[in-house]
């Protein structure tokens, strides 16, 4: 997230609500937990736009459909949520026939079922750009919402999900070389990982978020809420297969790619150091055969600083860095 973005967010806070009587959680973190009858619920708001978050040449429009969805699964995921239901609003441009709506609906429900979401509804408008914005509900099932604001120095960082595919792929197109399919995947269908997130949440994690902007965009998040700085060892990061060698072939450095290319959904919790190894053990058995691994630990320092060893041991600032949503794909 930008600097601009960030100041934008800073002016609006006067206008939206905080934690308070009937709101446990309310502006600032991956999603809202509002109380209805006494029960905890969450609830995540995003949309993905064209030409922002996806383009035609790239994404078919099932593709868009599951991106919509899967982008909030991912928020409730970083509370420690599971998922329920949803509701969609779609902005469909003159463009956009029956045949392409439908379609759009088929990545909906597909995804859907791959998350047990239940699609209640929602609203369809004209407009000039074709966006889709979908709001989820879910459920803690007795457990505490996680936050982004608990880490404590001495917390080890845990990944789960792997890191750059969709930067990567992105920076392919953009240069006009062969696509490596395996990274475009992740840009086209995200993945998302409740079931990880519940794991951690479970394992006693302190903190956590969705990496959408980028490891050190939204690491940095965590540290300034938490009031802390983080140290990342690049060489334990969860990479996809054919991303250095995509790298190469780009003349790109891959740990900026990996770092701070953002769209990686991956989660990024903060785990008492004890408790870490049971943590990503928990998180693999819970959603399968995903990447997962202790990659960094929380310090004493800066609020909000991150740093990310190199594999030859040189030091970058990565706070801050990723994907900027005043810009176009």
């Amino acid at each position: 997230m930008s600097d601009a973005e960030l100041a934008l967010l800073a002016a609006l806070a006067p206008r939206l609500a905080t934690d308070g009587e009937g709101i446990d959680r309310g502006w600032g973190d991956d999603a809202a937990v509002v109380r209805v009858d006494g029960a905890p619920v969450v609830v995540a708001v995003d949309a993905v736009v064209e030409g922002v978050h996806w383009h035609p040449n790239v994404s078919g429009p099932a593709d868009v459909g599951w991106k919509a969805l899967a982008v909030n699964v991912s928020d409730c995921a970083a509370m420690g949520a599971a998922p329920l239901a949803a509701v969609v609003a779609l902005q469909r441009p003159p463009g956009w026939d029956r045949a392409h709506v439908e379609a759009l609906y088929d990545g909906l429900a597909e995804a859907a079922r791959r998350w047990g979401v239940a699609l209640v509804g929602g609203d369809v408008v004209s407009s000039a750009t074709g966006a889709l914005s979908v709001t989820v509900l879910g459920a803690l099932e007795g457990r505490q919402a996680v936050r982004r604001d608990g880490a404590s120095p001495g917390d080890a960082l845990v990944c789960v999900g792997a890191l750059g595919g969709p930067a990567t792929a992105l920076a392919e197109i953009e240069a006009g070389t062969p696509r490596t399919e395996g990274l475009l995947a992740a840009h086209r269908r995200p993945p998302a990982y409740p079931e990880a997130g519940r794991a951690l949440a479970e394992a006693g994690a302190t903190a956590m978020i969705d990496c959408s902007d980028g490891l050190g965009a939204d690491l940095a998040h965590v540290c300034r809420g938490s009031q802390v700085a983080a140290h990342v060892e690049a060489t334990a990061l969860p990479v996809p297969e054919g991303l250095h060698a995509a790298a190469t072939a780009l003349g790109r450095d891959p740990w900026e790619l990996v770092a701070e290319g953002g769209e990686d959904f991956a989660l990024l919790a903060a785990v008492p150091a004890d408790r870490a190894e049971q943590a990503v053990r928990r998180a693999r058995e819970a959603q399968g055969e995903v990447p997962a691994a202790i990659i960094g630990e929380v310090r004493a320092g800066p609020a909000g600083a991150v740093r990310l060893q190199r594999p030859d041991g040189t030091l970058r600032d990565i706070a801050g860095r990723g994907f900027e949503h005043g810009r176009t794909r």
